[in-house]
Protein backbone atom coordinates (compact mmCIF):
# COMPACT_ATOMS: atom_id res chain seq x y z
CA UNK A 1 0.00 0.00 0.00
CA UNK A 2 2.68 2.14 0.57
CA UNK A 3 4.49 1.08 -2.27
CA UNK A 4 1.34 2.39 -4.30
CA UNK A 5 1.01 5.68 -2.54
CA UNK A 6 4.81 6.42 -2.81
CA UNK A 7 4.27 5.54 -6.93
CA UNK A 8 1.71 7.78 -7.24
CA UNK A 9 3.16 10.68 -5.26
CA UNK A 10 6.31 10.34 -7.15
CA UNK A 11 4.76 10.17 -10.53
CA UNK A 12 2.72 13.36 -10.08
CA UNK A 13 5.87 15.13 -8.98
CA UNK A 14 7.43 14.30 -12.19
CA UNK A 15 4.73 14.93 -14.28
CA UNK A 16 4.33 18.21 -13.28
CA UNK A 17 6.47 21.35 -14.13
CA UNK A 18 8.46 23.03 -11.59
CA UNK A 19 7.04 26.64 -11.68
CA UNK A 20 9.67 27.73 -8.90
CA UNK A 21 12.09 27.61 -11.29
CA UNK A 22 10.72 28.90 -14.48
CA UNK A 23 11.67 32.13 -14.70
CA UNK A 24 8.80 34.98 -14.56
CA UNK A 25 7.56 36.83 -17.83
CA UNK A 26 6.82 40.31 -16.22
CA UNK A 27 9.67 40.25 -13.89
CA UNK A 28 11.88 39.56 -16.94
CA UNK A 29 9.91 42.63 -18.68
CA UNK A 30 11.11 44.73 -15.92
CA UNK A 31 14.96 43.45 -16.08
CA UNK A 32 14.48 44.75 -19.81
CA UNK A 33 12.59 48.08 -19.02
CA UNK A 34 14.94 49.02 -16.62
CA UNK A 35 17.99 48.02 -18.46
CA UNK A 36 17.04 50.15 -21.46
CA UNK A 37 17.73 54.01 -20.59
CA UNK A 38 15.33 56.15 -20.55
CA UNK A 39 14.83 59.03 -23.07
CA UNK A 40 15.71 62.27 -22.43
CA UNK A 41 13.79 65.43 -22.73
CA UNK A 42 15.94 68.79 -23.33
CA UNK A 43 13.05 70.86 -24.25
CA UNK A 44 9.51 71.00 -23.38
CA UNK A 45 7.27 72.70 -26.23
CA UNK A 46 4.19 74.58 -24.73
CA UNK A 47 0.92 72.85 -25.90
CA UNK A 48 -1.28 74.77 -27.86
CA UNK A 49 -4.17 74.92 -25.01
CA UNK A 50 -7.91 74.84 -26.24
CA UNK A 51 -8.40 77.43 -22.85
CA UNK A 52 -10.70 79.00 -21.92
CA UNK A 53 -13.10 76.47 -22.64
CA UNK A 54 -16.97 76.81 -21.00
CA UNK A 55 -18.57 75.29 -18.66
CA UNK A 56 -22.12 76.00 -17.59
CA UNK A 57 -21.51 79.34 -16.53
CA UNK A 58 -18.35 78.45 -15.85
CA UNK A 59 -15.17 79.02 -17.94
CA UNK A 60 -11.70 77.97 -17.78
CA UNK A 61 -9.07 80.34 -18.21
CA UNK A 62 -5.22 79.59 -18.35
CA UNK A 63 -3.31 79.64 -14.65
CA UNK A 64 -1.35 82.59 -13.99
CA UNK A 65 0.53 81.76 -10.75
CA UNK A 66 2.82 79.13 -10.18
CA UNK A 67 1.65 75.90 -8.86
CA UNK A 68 -1.96 75.97 -10.36
CA UNK A 69 -3.34 73.71 -12.53
CA UNK A 70 -6.51 75.50 -13.53
CA UNK A 71 -8.21 78.92 -13.28
CA UNK A 72 -12.26 79.33 -12.68
CA UNK A 73 -13.62 81.94 -14.07
CA UNK A 74 -17.11 82.86 -12.92
CA UNK A 75 -18.49 86.03 -14.93
CA UNK A 76 -20.37 87.80 -11.86
CA UNK A 77 -21.46 90.68 -13.88
CA UNK A 78 -23.15 88.84 -16.55
CA UNK A 79 -25.09 86.94 -13.99
CA UNK A 80 -26.18 89.91 -11.65
CA UNK A 81 -27.07 91.50 -15.05
CA UNK A 82 -29.53 88.87 -15.95
CA UNK A 83 -30.76 88.63 -12.46
CA UNK A 84 -31.85 92.53 -12.90
CA UNK A 85 -33.48 91.71 -16.13
CA UNK A 86 -35.14 89.03 -15.09
CA UNK A 87 -36.89 91.02 -12.40
CA UNK A 88 -37.40 93.88 -14.24
CA UNK A 89 -39.24 91.72 -17.21
CA UNK A 90 -41.16 90.08 -14.67
CA UNK A 91 -42.25 93.91 -12.87
CA UNK A 92 -43.12 94.79 -16.66
CA UNK A 93 -45.40 91.51 -16.87
CA UNK A 94 -47.07 92.03 -14.01
CA UNK A 95 -47.92 96.01 -15.07
CA UNK A 96 -49.01 95.27 -18.09
CA UNK A 97 -51.58 92.60 -17.03
CA UNK A 98 -52.75 95.08 -14.44
CA UNK A 99 -53.14 97.32 -17.17
CA UNK A 100 -54.38 94.74 -19.20
CA UNK A 101 -57.29 93.81 -15.95
CA UNK A 102 -58.31 97.71 -15.68
CA UNK A 103 -58.77 98.59 -19.61
CA UNK A 104 -60.90 95.13 -19.55
CA UNK A 105 -63.18 96.39 -16.64
CA UNK A 106 -63.22 99.94 -18.12
CA UNK A 107 -64.95 97.91 -21.68
CA UNK A 108 -67.25 96.21 -19.50
CA UNK A 109 -68.30 99.08 -17.67
CA UNK A 110 -68.54 101.17 -20.77
CA UNK A 111 -70.26 98.87 -22.45
CA UNK A 112 -72.93 98.29 -19.64
CA UNK A 113 -73.30 101.95 -18.90
CA UNK A 114 -74.53 102.24 -23.23
CA UNK A 115 -76.69 99.24 -23.05
CA UNK A 116 -78.47 100.69 -19.96
CA UNK A 117 -79.05 104.14 -21.53
CA UNK A 118 -80.73 102.12 -24.88
CA UNK A 119 -83.11 100.54 -23.20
Amino acid sequence: MKRCVSGIVVSLLCSAPLLGQEPDRSLERIRVGLAAPLPLIRSIDPIESTLPKSLGIFTLVEPQLRGEMVRVSVPIGELVMRAVRSVTTGHYRRREAAARRRVAADIKAFEEQQSSLKR
